[in-house]
């Protein structure tokens, strides 16, 4: 196919303050074997080398924009957003990174699909520690793509079905038109209405989209590393006087949580990641119009099962959140143990499956001591399909 014909795709990659972990980062997009690509990097008013990594790649196709002073995350990849007028665009995290090839694969998706955002699954990665030790990688082995309908893969995730990742998520693994993002824009006065970016795109461009693809071949890398911000929403320690990446995104002036979700004693939203995506179901109601009158009890129910027995934050936001809206919290909890029981029984083969159809891949067999060195063992290992 002649260049010219080629959809432009533009990575961004938000960042701030995350030097040690960028320039790998970058490398797995610098690598990528398409000519009609730009990378855009979105410094947040870093105070560390961010802008030396940039500059030493010495590569054209990389554009660097500083947002002059500190953004909250969502603003700071609004302000990215608003750089793009055309072309295709996916957004990865600064210690994320794509699979060698993803450019081109996901030019030929969109070519020949027809769809306008298409959604992948991910390795896992995990850097080593401080001391160089502990690095991990897991990569799915399942192939194919699967057309997927937006409005039932929305309503699967409402009902605990499956994941916000398994949504048209415009973050590591995600692409998507541009006039996707512009047409949700027109409506909703900014793309992103949530201080969750992540998640909120998954469920902003299901509810404008008819369908939308779905890789089950991974395209990118997730990082977890110190920076990570959802790992240390999801897995925060128990002194909550330290100021955790979580504790610090929360507290930069985002955009405020959906006023019909109250938060924790500590500011933060329980553990909970059906919690986070009604957040953002809510606050992308204007593309969709009502919610139905019994959303909220359905989705307690939901959380209330999956709420561990030794989760104070969640039990005691379970009890808010009940409140705020006048549910019954006993009847709720009351047929909780058997959702929680059909639950677990409903998990046990997905998660064979997932075990089955994933490989784990660790040092010394394969150099991983970073993430562009982990795309390119992934690729290894995957054989290169």
């Amino acid at each position: 196919m002649a260049t010219e014909a080629l959809p432009r795709f533009t990575v961004i990659i938000p960042t701030r303050e995350r030097a040690d972990v960028l320039g790998a980062a970058l490398r797995t997009v610098v690598a990528q074997d398409y000519e009609n690509l730009r990378i855009l990097i979105s410094d947040n008013f870093s105070q560390d080398n961010t802008a030396d990594i940039v500059e030493s790649f010495k590569d054209q196709r990389i554009h660097y924009i500083n947002t002059g002073r500190r953004l909250s995350m969502s603003h700071n990849w609004e302000f990215a957003l608003s750089h793009i007028e055309d072309g295709w665009v996916s957004i990865l995290g600064d210690d994320d990174g794509l699979m060698p090839g993803a450019i081109a694969k996901v030019a030929e998706l969109a070519v020949t699909s027809g769809a306008s955002a298409i959604r992948s699954s991910t390795c896992k990665y995990r850097w080593p520690s401080r001391d160089g030790k502990g690095a991990r990688l897991s990569a799915p082995t399942q192939r194919g793509v699967e057309l997927r309908d937006s409005r039932i893969w929305l309503q699967r995730a409402l009902d605990g079905q499956a994941g916000y990742m398994d949504l048209p998520m415009l973050y590591t693994g995600g692409f998507a038109d541009i006039r996707l993002m512009l047409a949700i824009k027109a409506r909703m006065r900014a793309f992103y209405s949530s201080c969750v970016p992540d998640v909120y795109s998954g469920v902003a461009i299901a509810s404008i989209t008819d369908r939308y693809l779905y890789s089950y071949a991974p395209l990118a890398i997730a990082g977890i590393s110190r920076h990570s911000t959802g790992t240390a929403h999801f897995s925060r320690p128990n002194n909550r006087t330290e100021l955790s990446p979580a504790k610090l995104f929360m507290s930069e002036g985002n955009i405020p949580f959906h006023s019909d979700i109250p938060v924790c004693s500590d500011g933060i939203t329980p553990r909970s990641p059906q919690v986070t995506l009604l957040e953002s179901f809510l606050q992308s109601s204007e593309l969709r119009g009502p919610v139905s009158p019994d959303l909220y009890a359905r989705q307690l129910a939901i959380v209330a099962a999956t709420c561990a027995p030794d989760d104070r934050d969640l039990a005691q936001w379970i009890e808010d959140f009940a409140t705020l809206h006048g549910l019954d919290t006993k009847k709720v909890l009351k047929s909780n143990m058997l959702r929680r029981l059909r639950n677990k029984i409903r998990e046990i083969p997905k998660k064979n499956w997932r075990r089955l159809k994933t490989a784990k891949l660790r040092p010394p067999q394969y150099e991983i001591n970073d993430v562009y060195l982990a795309s390119l063992a992934a690729q290894q290992r995957l054989g290169g399909g």
